[in-house]
């Protein structure tokens, strides 16, 4: 299923500025970027900027037996992380924004992809 909306960056961008609209205690950053550094049909990366570490982190769609799953990308860290027990606290925080913002990604993607498929067979 080529040209999904959960690969377009305008859609990406509208289903964040819902989720933070929902979630407004977010302290993170949130951003989309140009997946590929490439506009068009499947450019929406999400990236999370993590408050303590400095890891590059993003949410992305890949398939999966057919289907597209969101999923969370830790890029590789060439030195350690030292964080007293606040650091860790607002870390763990940060994972579970990244579990809510992949698992409403995803529900979202669902729909979408759900809702062209009734479109196809109808």
């Amino acid at each position: 299923m080529s040209n999904m909306p959960y690969r377009d960056r305008a859609t990406v961008d509208a289903w964040l500025r819902e989720f933070h609209a929902s979630n407004p205690d977010i302290v993170t950053q949130i951003s989309v970027l140009d997946q590929e550094f490439t506009a068009g049909p499947e450019s929406g990366l999400v990236v999370v900027s993590l408050r303590n570490a400095s890891t590059v982190t993003y949410v992305q769609p890949v398939m999966r037996d057919g289907e597209p799953v969101w999923i969370v990308t830790f890029e590789a860290r060439s030195d350690s992380i030292d964080l007293d027990a606040g650091g860790v606290a607002d870390l763990a925080q940060d994972l579970d924004l990244l579990a809510r913002i992949c698992g409403f990604l995803q529900s979202k993607t669902d729909a979408a992809v759900a809702a062209k498929r009734r479109v196809v067979e109808s």
